[in-house]
């Protein structure tokens, strides 16, 4: 290893001290009154790489940094010059262990906080020459390690062992540390068709990790064991690792205009929009939640430490005045700015549209900020309301109205596995089928669901399948004959894709952490006399945080819903109005539902209503078999006049008894409560020249709620 100063190293990975001081200057200015106020410092070092030597490029992993940066800044208050960024050709093996011993070993004290992160390649290499698979371990693949074809014959690479990061982290003197990996180690499995999207490289039995990597590793276990003999304690497990599990995958969300790590985004985006006091055990039951509808359970997550349940994200407390979906990073002029969105979910932002809104609503100010250019999650906006000399660089916003196009439908993508003629025919057919409104090659947007081939297990069906953004297989999309033609399937996929189109209407109403609404509900699930209870909660509720269920499975953080499972829905009005709710979801076979009650769905001032309503339980999620699911609460202070007459005109039922029920056009239903909320969102139409053609929606008058959970 080589010695030398902070100075020197920022210096030679390309980084010029007087430009980092200047842009540090402007902006630690908004928080260097906090900040000053506490003696615990805060270091970071972010690893990205998208461009390797050799092999193929990522895309997502300096985004990826990019945002980690953003949040360490503006939501924990790091300052700029204590967080060091290796992307790309920086991000050398040497670099990087450089780094983390000159910058965080040698600096971070007893009580500082360290956030170490890396998004690339992961893969799983041999501790020595062996034909034995089982001596593999878990590396990070670092620039300079990957070998073209050429050079295969020399076996040693000069990765990073994962278990060297981990004893770096147990070195440190302090034990407020957080890994986060956006990496996975594992071979892609077969059942994931979207390689494009993959972390991991493949797996190539001749590698060997190198003989200075093996060596330094074994230096660090037996300085890490003497200073634990020394200070007698043992520091292993204090700190945070939070990552895909080891035995899982990660992927990255590729777009035109938006490419990052599937983990990464969910991460940071949760962090930026979380409450106070929020722990990791709670951050990461969400973070699993929104990843499960992209990917299912194929990308599960560890977050490693002694104690889950009580452990602060990144160990820091999130500040209420740091809490928010977009920051200014630059004053154009007096009333033009440009932002960061950087707290809209996943979804949201792939689906944003020009004049949505924000705001800065505190007791010194109310200002407005229409956006009107948007690329990627990067917009420009005007004041339309308030003292516009209020807004200065890094003020954190709100979401205020959220514009979604009323034309908004799918977008398939298909897979470079299918030839050019059968593209050709693909995309014949899906043109003519509602609501598709693109058909492109994978990789070139971002795509709602993809169109693949599929092979049963036995070889005896061929045909094409319907696949999540990140390439998971959808329930109950297989063929059911052998050599199905694309015609055919793509008629047989057409009410998968209704389904697949209103589970994504029905998320673009997700608000849990924009709205205003004081509300919040419970969840209880009871099997074998055993009860859990999952709360979730608006921003103005008076419930100080939610009642976290103490039986959490190790492996799998969403809710875990065993057949035969009882549960009741509580939602509580902490208003002094009435309000109304819908209940709706996407069972683990992926059928549209709806519940269904003969009474009214108002629920008066201060007052509760629990669901259901008789003794009896309905089953209707545990009824469709094991897989994932996910169920839609919407509380809004208008009733959904136009989403229960579609219900009641599509749906033949007995009206005299609550029911579950399938829902034959679900997309109908779905586009109705966005027409609901529009209608009753107060706004003014002239603040928008395409009123007619949009979704205003205005974040003071509804909350959407969302469960994913797995039946088991």
């Amino acid at each position: 290893m080589i010695n030398f100063s902070r100075r020197n190293f920022l210096q030679g990975v390309g980084f010029s001290l007087a430009s980092l001081y200047m842009w540090n200057h402007q902006a630690t200015t908004a928080y260097g009154k906090t900040l000053a106020e506490s003696n615990t410092r805060k270091l970071a070092l972010l690893v990205g790489i998208n461009h390797y030597a050799h092999g193929d490029s990522l895309h997502g992993c300096v985004t990826d940094v990019e945002l980690q940066r953003q949040l360490l800044i503006h939501r924990f208050g790091f300052f700029p010059e204590d967080i060091v960024v290796l992307t790309d050709k920086q991000a050398t093996r040497e670099n990087i262990l450089t780094a983390f011993q000159e910058h965080l070993c040698l600096q971070a004290n007893a009580n500082d906080v360290v956030v170490f992160h890396f998004s690339g390649y992961g893969r799983q290499v041999k501790l020595f020459s062996s034909d034995d698979n089982r001596n593999l371990v878990d590396s990070l693949v670092v620039y300079g390690s990957l070998r073209s074809d050429s050079e295969f014959s020399h076996p040693f690479v000069d990765d990073i062992l994962l278990d060297t990061l981990v004893k770096l982290a147990e070195s440190l003197k302090t034990t407020k540390y957080t890994l986060v990996l956006d990496t996975s180690f594992i071979p892609s499995p077969l059942t994931i068709r979207n390689k494009l999207s993959l972390r991991s490289y493949d797996f190539q039995p001749n590698l060997i990790i190198s003989e200075k990597e093996q060596d330094f590793y074994q230096k660090l276990v037996k300085s890490n064991s003497n200073s634990i003999i020394k200070n007698n304690q043992n520091k292993s497990l204090q700190g945070l690792i939070l990552s895909p599990s080891q035995d899982s995958i990660s992927v990255e969300i590729n777009s035109l205009n938006f490419k990052s790590g599937l983990f990464t985004y969910n991460l940071t985006q949760s962090l930026w929009q979380e409450f106070p006091s929020t722990a990791n055990l709670a951050l990461m039951k969400n973070i699993a939640s929104q990843m499960a509808l992209y990917h299912g359970n194929k990308e599960k997550i560890d977050f490693t430490t002694d104690n889950k349940s009580d452990v602060l994200s990144y160990h820091l407390p999130l500040e209420i005045q740091n809490r928010g979906s977009a920051i200014v990073t630059k004053i154009i002029e007096s009333n033009v700015i440009e932002l960061e969105l950087l707290g809209l979910p996943l979804l949201v932002l792939s689906n944003y549209c020009l004049n949505s809104c924000f705001r800065v609503d505190n007791d010194e100010q109310f200002v407005v900020v229409q956006i009107n250019s948007l690329q990627g999650n990067k917009a420009k906006g005007i004041v339309i309301q308030g003292d516009k000399n209020l807004l200065k660089i890094n003020t954190v916003l709100q979401e205020y109205i959220r514009v979604i196009n009323q034309d908004t439908g799918l977008n398939i993508a298909l897979n470079d596995t299918l030839e050019k003629i059968e593209k050709v025919d693909a995309t014949s057919a899906l043109s003519v089928i509602d609501n598709v409104v693109s058909i492109s090659n994978i990789g070139e947007t971002f795509a709602d669901c993809i169109l693949d081939k599929l092979t049963s297990e036995d070889g005896n069906i061929d045909g094409y399948g319907l696949y999540s953004p990140t390439g998971v297989l959808y329930p109950n999309t297989t063929p059911q004959s052998p050599h199905e033609a694309v015609s055919t399937a793509v008629k047989r996929l057409t009410k998968p894709l209704k389904t697949t189109l209103a589970s994504k209407l029905f998320n673009l109403t997700y608000n849990q952490y924009s709205s205003t609404l004081p509300v919040n509900i419970a969840l209880e699930i009871t099997h074998d006399n055993i009860s859990s209870t999952h709360s979730k909660y608006t921003f103005n509720s008076k419930l100080n945080k939610p009642h976290e269920s103490a039986n959490v499975h190790p492996d799998n953080l969403l809710i875990n819903i065993p057949l035969g499972s009882q549960f009741t829905i509580n939602i509580n009005n902490e208003t002094e109005q009435n309000l109304y709710y819908l209940l709706l979801g996407i069972n683990s076979s992926r059928e549209a539902i709806a519940y269904f009650s003969p009474h009214s769905t108002l629920i008066s001032p201060q007052d509760k209503i629990s669901i259901p309503e008789n003794a009896s339980p309905l089953k209707w999620i545990v009824n469709a078999g094991k897989g994932i699911g996910e169920l839609i609460i919407i509380v809004s202070k208008f009733s959904f006049e136009n989403t229960l007459k579609n219900i009641d005109k599509m749906i033949e039922m007995k009206k005299d008894m609550e029911q579950i029920i399938i829902l034959e056009n679900p997309e109908l239903v779905a586009k109705s409560i966005l027409q609901d909320i529009h209608q009753n969102s107060d706004i003014n139409p002239q603040l928008f020249n395409n009123y007619n053609d949009i979704y205003a929606l205005n974040m003071n008058n509804w909350a959407t709620f969302r469960y994913v959970y797995e039946i088991n």
